[in-house]
Parts: structure tokens; C-alpha cells; sequence
């Protein structure tokens, strides 16, 4: 097996659960191929874990374990699979939910590797080619642990489609059968259709799941205006929740439609609702002077990477200011943010620019991160990524 040296000023992150090493951070490893395994070497070349490399990604090497009993292989795979369909079970209320991720990459311990399970679909993403190999025994571990009717391959996250795609990065079925065209979910007993196919990320976003519950829970008798819409999770949250109105605004004509399908699969009539395919700050300036008691604002991210945080902090707080402004008084605003290079106290002093843009003391109700099956080693800053805030506009 292949070895490099970590530099002693980063092995005190690796012992401490930090599971990236950058490609200008460690020496060459000479000898490694893409899905190769390496064996890190501490003080006196002492071995201190092992990592998966990526040649061609600046993160070279993905920790999979810093123990003498977590050798990398199928039993390893296994034992991470296991755990984190434990944790699942025990954490989270499934009573009448059958969507949430069953596996987080790295806040389970295998780096780079995500699962998401729609009822008896599960979804299968990668960060990076180097888990390519180790498919076939990825793939028989997550059949065994989660017993699913379809495992479908999503491909490579970032990933374009096309014909120069290399066969082996092409979304498929790697277990059972081809998925339908719509998947049918319950989220806490709210019924929504999900393409796994063309949806982005794996379908939907799961990651929100709880704060839709939260959104159900305060939206009665609020007239609601959601942002950045998608499938209308947000949207059909608020209605079953008692919102007499709901408008859903999103630049995809297709997520604005299926947002529309899930309202009627709720025996909700779309008809008393608004659905709008147009660009989200395009329809405030157009909209100036309409209010609503409950706005709610989850765009994609603005910050790609760390060069785009200045730009990302002006356009978050110019979104947010348009946003507050539609807001009655004493009405509720509900902003979101899923960049992890916009941390939560940087997303806390943009939406206080934006009440000072938009004159509107705001008083926060709730301020959360990511749910429990988006699990997050303390020593990784970076995998913290979502911000969701719940405030009252005076």
C-alpha cells in the first residue's frame, strides 16, 4: 500500500476526526493511483490512519479510518453503513416519514459518499471518482444494510451529463429495479412526488426536512410566499398548514409544475394557490408593494468557493432586504443559506444588513444547522453548511 508522510502540523487534525488533506498540504504520494489506499504516516514514519486518494482533486486524500482495527475494505464499508442506519433509526421520527439520508459522507465516515432513501429508493451520490472502484462493494453493503427495492447510481456530484460522460460515472441501476419516473414519499405525513432521476441533488432536499415541519407549524392563517420554490416543499408545508395562500416562485418552469402536482396529490386545489416560473429578485422588483405574512427565502448557494463570499454576502443581504420588505409587520420571515463558505455568524450579520436595508428590526425565533441525519464531525468546519433562521420583522 502506498504511504506519504503528514506533515506534523496536520496530524493533530487527522487524530482529531478532520477527514480532508489537501493536495498542497502533503508531500507526492508516489505510486497512487485514483482509488488507491494510502497509508498515513505520523512522527518517526508511524502509521496513523489510512485515506482513499483522488489524483486529480484538491483533496488528494479522504481519512477512512485512524485506528489499527479500521483496516479500508468491504468489512469496513459494512460496519459505517450499519452504524449510520443505527443512528438513523434512533434519531429521527419515521413514524410517518419514509425520506431522509441514510448515509453522509463524511459525517458517517465514509468520505465523499452519499445515500439518500425515497421510500424503498435509495440514491446513490459521489464527491469524488476515487470510490469508483470500491462500487460493487459499496453497492452490496447499502442492499444488505437498507434492503432497498432500487439502488440508483446519481453519478458524480457536479457532474454533467452527456455523452462524454465515462461509462463508469453514468447514473444507473446498480441494484433491483429501474426507479419510476416519480417516486412517491411522505415527509411527517406530507405526500410529495420525487424525480431521482433528473431532481437535483438526489431528488430533493433533505436537508430541510425538519425545517418544513417547523414552516407547517407556523404557517396558519399566513398568507405565504415562497422563494426559490423547487417542487414546492416549502409551499405545500405552509398550505397544509393552514396558509389560506401560498405563492411559489421558481425559475424552473418543470419544478414550478411538479410543485403544482404535489399540491393536488395533497387533495390541496392548486387553483387557490399561485405558482410562478420567473427568476426570484425579478419577481420582488416586479411585485414591489405586495406583502405577505410568512416569506420564505432558500436559494442556492452564492458561494461556490471562497472567492465568491464578497459578492455571495451583498447578494444574500440584497435578496433578504427585497424579501423583508414584502413582509407585514409582526409577519415572519424564514431565510436559509447552503454554502458552506458563508458560516452561520457571517449569515447572521447578513441578514442584520438586510433589516438595516430594509428598516425592519428583526427578532429571531429560531436559528438552525443541519438535522441529525446530516451528521457533522466537530473538527470539520466545512461540512457545516446550512443555515436556516426563523424571525419575526417588526
Amino acid at each position: 500500500m502506498p504511504a506519504v508522510l503528514v506533515p506534523d502540523r496536520l496530524t493533530r487534525h487527522v487524530a482529531a476526526g478532520h477527514p480532508w488533506l489537501y493536495v498542497d498540504a502533503v508531500p507526492e504520494v508516489v505510486g497512487a493511483r485514483t482509488g488507491d489506499f494510502v497509508t498515513l504516516l505520523g512522527q518517526g514514519r508511524r502509521p496513523i490512519g489510512h485515506a482513499l486518494f483522488d489524483a486529480d482533486s484538491p483533496i488528494a486524500l479522504r481519512v477512512l479510518g485512524t485506528r489499527k482495527d479500521e483496516q479500508p475494505g468491504p468489512a469496513l464499508w459494512r460496519r459505517r453503513i450499519e452504524a449510520a442506519w443505527r443512528l438513523r433509526q434512533t434519531t429521527l421520527d419515521l413514524s410517518a416519514t419514509d425520506a431522509f439520508r441514510v448515509l453522509h459522507g463524511e459525517g458517517d465516515r465514509l468520505p465523499g459518499v452519499v445515500v439518500d432513501l425515497y421510500a424503498d429508493c435509495a440514491v446513490l451520490k459521489l464527491d469524488t471518482p476515487a470510490w469508483l472502484p470500491h462500487l460493487g462493494d459499496l453497492t452490496e453493503a447499502i442492499v444488505d444494510v437498507v434492503r432497498p427495492r432500487t439502488l440508483w447510481f446519481k453519478g458524480l456530484s457536479g457532474q454533467r451529463g452527456g455523452d462524454d460522460v465515462p461509462a463508469a460515472q453514468r447514473p444507473r441501476v446498480l441494484a433491483g429495479e429501474a426507479p419510476p419516473e416519480q417516486v412517491a414519499i411522505c415527509e411527517h405525513g406530507m405526500r410529495m412526488q420525487v424525480d431521482v432521476r433528473r431532481g437535483q441533488k438526489t431528488g430533493m432536499f433533505l436537508d430541510q426536512r425538519e425545517n418544513r415541519r417547523l414552516i407547517r407549524q407556523v404557517a396558519r392563517g399566513r398568507e405565504t410566499l415562497n422563494l426559490f420554490s423547487y417542487t414546492g416543499g416549502f409551499s405545500l408545508a405552509a398550505a397544509l398548514g393552514g396558509a389560506p395562500r401560498v405563492t411559489s416562485v421558481d425559475l424552473a418552469r418543470n419544478a414550478v409544475d411538479a410543485a403544482r402536482d404535489n399540491f393536488a396529490l395533497n387533495d390541496l386545489d392548486p387553483a387557490a394557490h399561485a405558482f410562478v416560473a420567473a427568476d426570484a429578485f425579478a419577481f420582488l422588483d416586479d411585485t414591489a408593494g405586495a406583502t405577505y405574512d410568512l416569506v420564505i427565502v432558500d436559494p442556492p448557494s452564492f458561494a461556490p468557493n471562497h472567492k465568491a463570499v464578497r459578492a455571495a454576502e451583498a447578494a444574500y443581504a440584497r435578496l433578504n432586504a427585497s424579501a423583508l420588505r414584502q413582509v407585514r409587520p409582526g409577519g415572519l420571515l424564514a431565510a436559509a443559506s447552503c454554502s458552506s463558505h458563508v458560516p452561520m455568524d457571517m449569515f447572521l450579520k447578513i441578514l442584520s444588513e438586510a433589516a438595516r436595508q430594509a428598516r425592519r428590526p428583526l427578532r429571531l425565533l429560531e436559528v438552525r444547522h443541519e438535522p441529525p441525519d446530516h451528521p457533522t464531525p466537530l473538527h470539520f468546519p466545512e461540512g457545516r453548511y446550512l443555515k436556516f433562521v426563523l424571525a419575526l420583522a417588526e
